[in-house]
């Protein structure tokens, strides 16, 4: 993993390099709308040059737009603020015990074994951007259009939007800073944190923090220790946090600073999670993000299922399926300051959405319950700036003409484009080979895309 990762956010980004190969012709795609703050019956989403120009019931179709009926939920694409990609080519990792903190188990030879030296291997072959493609298709399959926590630019695929490094840099929006171990920060990158959360437009910094049990000492002082190094300050989100208190939550929202929740990875590694009923009661602002699929969800999807049963679990549950989709959607790009241009379906917002499968309407559910409960294979169509990216090979035929491959998730077909990549690359099919050849060297397996239904 890599401690810090930095970006300009720039609007530009949002729209491009994706948006050259977007819709010259409008494009009308109708549906149940998830905006993600209402639902919309009956809806239609008008998109042109990769940005979203009407949404609603009432929106005026021009003429000369091509139309796509869907029966499914059109939502905003889920934007994952928190993983580690390149580790995702690892099948799910099983600990046989219950962790203090993170430092207990990085220490463990098992950890050394299984993950830490194949991952070096992998990286040392020369392998890092095919493992991150990977990780990007799967992150796309699982309904992600905008994701945190490459290891290199370079490594920058064009599929998913990579936030926290992207080639349009530029100076109108705020930086973001992604820092895995915030408390071994040197003076020099604590001073530029604080710049940049000081500036005009303010910048953000993604931070784990307190990651461990609420039990564990060491884990609970960290936030005490972040907050002594002055960075406590609005543009902050703190990551895990299982072991933050009421009060740490009541600080945290006076001072303005968000919380990424990731409670799959928290409840197999710590038998616990964070606190969030009282992160809630405190008007903490909070997103969902999976960590990393080894002990993680395979994506947001799998995160929000997750967390929705987690949800029920509860007397009584903190949350209603809508928070848990806005959390997945507006109020993820709101903690990265890029709402005004992600997150919802907003005139002049880039067009990056999802259609599942409206399952809820068998049980008398809404379209928020079906996002919660989607599955792989309930993804209709991923479209990131205007281009649809995967999806069902019908409805992907319908609108776009752009060659692409199959992929079998979960017992379905899947069509993927990799006409928004920034450089020809080999087919799927041979990254996946190489990446199988590589573990099976080391002994692994390459995970599946989706572990289907666990």
């Amino acid at each position: 993993m890599r401690n810090r990762l930095s970006l300009i956010a720039v609007l530009c980004l949002l729209i491009a390099p994706v948006a050259i190969l977007a819709q010259s012709v409008p494009l009308a795609i109708t549906g149940t709308l998830v905006t993600p703050q209402e639902i919309v019956p009956n809806g239609t989403i008008l998109i042109q040059n990769g940005k979203i120009l009407a949404a609603g019931a009432q929106v005026q179709i021009p003429q000369g737009a091509t139309v796509v009926h869907t029966d499914g939920v059109i939502a905003p694409g889920l934007i994952d603020l928190h993983n580690h990609l390149t580790w995702n080519v690892f099948p799910r990792w099983k600990p046989n015990q219950e962790f203090g903190n993170r430092y207990d188990w990085q220490q463990k030879p098992v950890y050394n074994l299984l993950m830490s030296e194949p991952h070096y291997e992998l990286v040392s072959d020369g392998l890092e951007c095919e493992m991150e493609r990977y990780a990007e298709v799967k992150a796309i399959t699982e309904g992600e259009t905008s994701v945190v926590g490459g290891m290199y630019a370079a490594c920058d695929q064009g599929l998913a939007r990579n936030l926290d490094y992207d080639a349009e840099l530029g100076s109108k929006w705020g930086e973001i800073i992604y820092n895995v171990f915030p408390l071994t920060m040197s003076e020099s990158d604590v001073a530029q944190a604080i710049a940049a959360l000081n500036a005009k437009p303010r910048g953000s910094l993604l931070i784990h923090i307190a990651e461990g049990s609420p039990h564990d000492a060491s884990a609970a002082r960290e936030f005490s220790e972040f907050e002594g190094r002055g960075l406590l300050k609005p543009g902050v989100s703190i990551i895990h946090g299982v072991a933050l208190t009421p009060q740490n939550f009541a600080s945290m929202a006076k001072a303005g600073v968000g919380f990424i929740w990731s409670p799959r990875s928290n409840i197999e590694l710590y038998g616990d999670t964070a606190n969030v009923a009282a992160a809630k009661v405190a008007n903490v602002v909070m997103a969902l993000a999976p960590d990393w699929s080894p002990t993680g969800s395979d994506g947001l999807l799998g995160e929000l299922n997750y967390a929705s049963v987690w949800n029920g679990s509860q007397n009584p549950p903190p949350f209603t399926d809508r928070d848990l989709v806005m959390m997945a959607t507006s109020n993820a790009a709101a903690l990265v300051g890029l709402q005004d241009s992600i997150g919802s379906l907003t005139p002049g917002h880039a067009a990056d959405l999802i259609v599942i499968r409206d399952t809820g309407k068998a049980h008398n559910k809404d379209a928020y319950w079906s996002l919660t409960h989607a599955t792989p294979e309930d993804v209709d169509m991923v479209m990131i700036g205007g281009i649809a990216t995967y999806g069902n090979p019908q409805l992907m035929r319908q609108i776009s003409d752009s060659p692409v491959e199959t992929l079998r998730v979960c017992g379905s077909d899947k069509n993927i484009s990799f006409a928004s990549e920034k450089q020809k690359q080999e087919s799927f099919a041979e990254t996946e080979l190489t990446l199988g050849h590589a573990l099976l060297e080391m002994g692994r397996k390459l995970a599946p895309l989706s572990e289907c239904g666990n």
